[in-house]
């Protein structure tokens, strides 16, 4: 799609332009990487192509679609709320499902200091009006997505498939990742930047 320069940001709301989707989260580390892209891949061979497939897995805090112009931006906003945070750990315990059984993830214990940090963060974000405008999402659910978007019989295979296997893990957090992507179904993830917790000014 074509790109159409302004003088004024907001008229972007006007006309058609070239956007991206933007997803900060948090790293889930190696070890549960590795477990959570072969459970997908298991998924994939038993079900099909599923939500979140192509995604790099993470907890998300919170997601927008911009014109690539404003990642410098965005960056600076994340930067900055990010850098007053602490590190901290996390616990994963066991698969969950959503009430819809259309999505399955596996839970996080300490959610409420998640919680503090995508607020914090995202309240940086949203101080520049434009993205704030264009709109800043944080997900419902604290939580490692596993698959979503799963039909009905696709969601009875996956959850017989995996809740016979209790999975237990632990993630040290000392960062957050904003990654990329074209809106396509298919699009791959793209990593722009990785934020260390409590940086020096």
């Amino acid at each position: 799609m074509a790109r159409k320069t302004a003088t004024d940001a907001l008229s972007l709301f006007d006309t058609l332009v070239y956007t991206c989707e933007y997803r900060l989260v948090i790293d889930p580390a190696s070890a549960v990487l590795a477990r959570v892209m072969e459970w997908r891949q298991l998924l994939k061979e038993k079900v099909g192509v599923f939500g979140d497939y192509y995604r790099i897995p993470g907890i998300t805090l919170l997601q927008t679609e911009l014109p690539p112009d404003y990642e410098g931006t965005l960056c600076d906003a994340i930067w900055r709320g990010s850098g007053a945070r602490t590190p901290f750990k996390l616990h994963l315990n066991g698969f969950a499902h959503t009430e819809d059984r259309k999505s399955i993830h596996i839970e996080v214990v300490e959610k409420d200091v998640v919680v503090a940090l995508r607020q914090h963060v995202a309240d940086h974000v949203r101080t520049n009006r434009r993205i704030k405008k264009l709109g800043v999402q944080v997900p419902e659910r604290i939580a490692l997505p596993i698959a979503s978007g799963l039909k009905a019989a696709q969601f009875d295979a996956a959850w017989g498939l995996l809740s016979p296997h209790p999975f237990v893990g632990e993630i040290s957090v000392h960062d957050v990742v904003l990654l990329k992507r074209e809106l396509a179904d298919t699009s791959l993830d793209e990593h722009v930047r990785t934020f260390a917790l409590e940086h020096r000014r």
